[in-house]
């Protein structure tokens, strides 16, 4: 296909049979990325799953070949930009005196208004090379708030829900006793209820969480596990996550993503996986304890699904932002292809917290 060659894309590979769930799952492979070669997609057909992977590489290549001429640099200060923003982004390495350090920005716009605002470039680009490219190294590098569609619109929202649900799940880990204060009971949706039936067969078993997040939409984390006492094919459970504007489309969504999951680590070529992830009885005791919590645990009675009404358009969802704090929302154009359609954004939020927990 002339799109994938344009980004790079040598390969769609259907790895579904690599699991014994069967759901469908396809990785797109980019051997000369300058971030992750592989990209997971997945989907209730084999059709959306691909589309999905090519989507997700299409997030990255964009990010990677920025111009130049759109980058330059300066001084927070300089730019008059206001005390507070990107904090949460900050590493702890990078934060003593950042905003008087020249550094290199881009211009995005600040939503909903369209103004023009520079929004950190470590914050935008993906070219997670070694040496990094210069300027990096104070900001928490992260793929968050990148979204490709065929419209501005969807894209932009897309965005926006993946940055709610990366400052929720910061927040998490943040909060005394989150696994056993936010348990939820997943949805009896017909969609998640099937899902949920096809783990049971393959002799999986999952849970779900609600990581409290300041918008009042509900965010989901999902974790799924081999039960029973036979030896696990994988060390450690796998995840999904998922922010939408209700708890029933979140269940859904988390639950999808930490099965499929399981057959991207089964096929070995995730660069974020590396060796500790496969090594046999290494993580016996965590498992252990990750199969007790999955399999045993409890719901906590009455924890509130949402706390807002769905947002019915982009502009309820960046006034629930507002509202939260999380903001300004800034969107920086990262890429375009005429040819295919595809509009690429990147998103950030000025006062969300960075999610780089390394699982």
């Amino acid at each position: 296909m002339p799109f994938c060659h344009r980004l790079g894309i040598t390969r769609l590979a259907d790895i579904a049979g690599l699991d014994r769930i069967g759901l469908p799952v396809v990785q797109a492979i980019r051997p000369a990325a300058l971030s992750e070669v592989t990209a997971l997609g997945r989907g209730g057909t084999l059709a959306r799953a691909t589309i999905g992977a090519i989507m997700e590489s299409c997030e990255r290549y964009f990010a990677e070949v920025i111009p130049a001429w759109r980058v330059f640099t300066a001084k927070a200060e300089e730019l008059a930009v206001e005390p507070g923003l990107f904090e949460g982004a900050v590493r702890p390495e990078g934060a003593d005196g950042w905003r008087r350090r020249y550094l290199p920005w881009i211009m995005g716009i600040e939503l909903p208004s369209g103004t023009p605002a520079p929004v950190p470039f470590e914050l935008v680009h993906t070219r997670y090379t070694h040496p990094p490219p210069d300027g990096d190294g104070v900001f928490t590098r992260s793929t968050t708030g990148l979204a490709c569609h065929h419209s501005a619109g969807e894209a932009l929202l897309h965005g926006l829900f993946e940055c709610i649900e990366r400052d929720a799940l910061a927040r998490a880990f943040q909060t005394h006793g989150f696994f056993d204060r936010f348990r939820l009971e997943p949805s009896n949706t017909d969609e998640t209820a099937k899902l949920l039936q096809v783990a049971g067969n393959a002799g999986i078993s999952a849970a779900f969480w609600q990581p409290p997040s300041p918008t009042g939409l509900p965010v989901v984390w999902c974790q799924t596990i081999e039960a029973g006492s036979a030896r696990p094919i994988l060390a450690l459970p796998t995840e999904g996550y998922s922010a939408r504007g209700s708890i029933e489309a979140a269940c859904k969504d988390a639950l999808r993503e930490a099965l499929v999951t399981r057959a991207a680590t089964v096929s070995g070529a995730r660069d974020d996986q590396t060796a500790p992830h496969y090594a046999e009885g290494r993580f016996a005791d965590a498992l252990a304890k990750a199969r007790d919590l999955i399999v045993n645990g409890s719901p906590k009675p009455d924890y509130p699904g949402s706390t807002v009404p769905p947002p019915a358009s982009l502009g309820d969802l960046l006034a629930l932002v507002a509202a939260s704090g999380l903001g300004p929302a800034f969107a920086v154009p990262v890429g375009l292809d005429h040819e295919a359609g595809v509009f690429c954004v990147r998103v950030v939020l000025g006062r969300a917290q960075a999610f780089s927990i390394v699982r």
